[in-house]
């Protein structure tokens, strides 16, 4: 409620219920005693109190909002943008359990002469601004994480209890040329990275769909690189370590801008990386002239909501294993100090006594007779 005007005289709510008619008066008596109220049966309670008491009527329209709401914004570049961080940073507060109220920042773009590039721009502690986020949680206690709290660096850390959540605005360029990702979430807590690339769905409410182009597959192969890499990490045995599956790289098709009155998440689709890469050889992604597109009907039901990804992410259940997480922290943070030409790299080291598994052609074999465990001693001769 944001006016109020005080009535010329008291009216009876007894007097409203005896003009009410219509086939949606039950509806609107049981909302006069007390509870939410159908647009309809709010109509038919409007018609019963111009009846009852024309003046308090008049006075009571005129407190109603009647002007159309904005319309649904344009997928601009720059709205999209905005979009994609905004989602970024509520799944980060939501993976970490932190309370979503914590960061406030508008459904859509703010019209300014200058346009924000950040949905931290109003926030002073963030000197400097880029697109692609990298998020973590828990407090910083690895020391290839120190840096952030030594110096001047673009971050938004969120408190809540034991759980700290610190948002880097990271620099793109050698992100996303070795990545090709949007957002990165570090779980330090579980030991997890998970990588999210967004996609945006063509249309009112994405019934355009998406045509796949050349930057997702650069992008998709970019990843493909870093997967072969975290490969060679080997296999996590631990409990720690497991996961549902090896594919820590999502995509998020989203479905729409967030409208005026929206909050929360942009709406969308999470599919595995591994997943898209199967879909795009069926049938379903295919358009009625045979070119790859995809709509929402085409993901069905084999998707993740925002809700279910977020969970799944929170307890660990998907992202790198505890020993890919070793080997990508210290590469995400070398990158973040400004680093370039920084390489994504597993280091493999083998035991000195561990041989090749074919020896060369032109090594000579030599016998070397084992040492006497008895020296002096003369050794038993055995006759088979």
């Amino acid at each position: 409620m944001w006016n109020h005007k005080e009535l010329p005289r008291a009216l009876r709510v007894s007097a409203i219920k005896k003009e009410l008619v219509g086939p949606q008066a039950w509806r609107a008596r049981k909302a006069l005693d007390g509870g939410p109220c159908s647009p309809s049966a709010f109509k038919a309670m409007m018609d019963a109190l111009k009846k009852a008491d024309p003046k308090i009527f008049k006075i009571a329209d005129k407190l109603i909002d009647r002007r159309p709401p904005p319309a649904d914004p344009k997928p601009t570049a720059a709205r999209q943008n905005w979009a994609y961080q905004r989602d970024a940073v509520t799944t980060a507060l939501e993976i970490a359990r932190l309370p979503k109220e914590l960061f406030r920042s508008p459904s859509q773009l703010p019209e300014r002469k200058e346009a924000p590039r950040s949905v931290f721009d109003s926030d002073k502690e963030m000197k400097s601004i880029e697109d692609v986020l990298v998020l973590r949680d828990s407090a910083i206690r690895d020391p290839d994480w120190q840096f952030v709290t030594d110096q001047l660096y673009p971050a938004k850390t969120f408190d809540n209890g034991a759980t700290t959540l610190t948002v880097l605005l990271a620099n793109k360029l050698e992100l996303e040329r070795q990545l090709g990702v949007d957002l990165i979430y570090v779980n330090e807590t579980l030991n997890a990275v998970v990588f999210v690339q967004y996609k945006m769905l063509r249309g009112r409410d994405g019934e355009d769909g998406y045509r796949p182009d050349g930057q997702l597959q650069a992008e998709i192969e970019r990843m493909d690189g870093a997967a072969k890499t975290l490969a060679e990490c080997g296999v996590d045995e631990s409990c720690d370590g497991y996961r549902f599956g090896t594919d820590p790289f999502f995509l998020k098709f989203c479905k729409k801008l967030l409208t005026h009155n929206d909050q929360g998440h942009v709406p969308g689709y999470y599919l595995p990386l591994s997943y898209w890469k199967k879909l795009v050889d069926t049938p379903e992604a295919r358009g009625s002239r045979g070119g790859l597109i995809v709509y929402p009907e085409t993901f069905g039901r084999r998707h993740f909501t925002p809700s279910a990804f977020v969970d799944m992410i929170a307890r660990g259940w998907a992202g790198t294993t505890t020993l890919q997480t070793s080997v990508l922290i210290p590469y995400l943070a070398e990158i973040m100090r400004g680093k370039t030409g920084v390489v994504l790299a597993v280091e493999t080291t083998r035991s000195l006594d561990e041989s090749p598994e074919e020896e060369p052609e032109f090594a000579e074999r030599i016998f070397v007779p084992p040492k006497p465990r008895h020296p002096g001693r003369k050794r038993k001769a055995i006759q088979l």
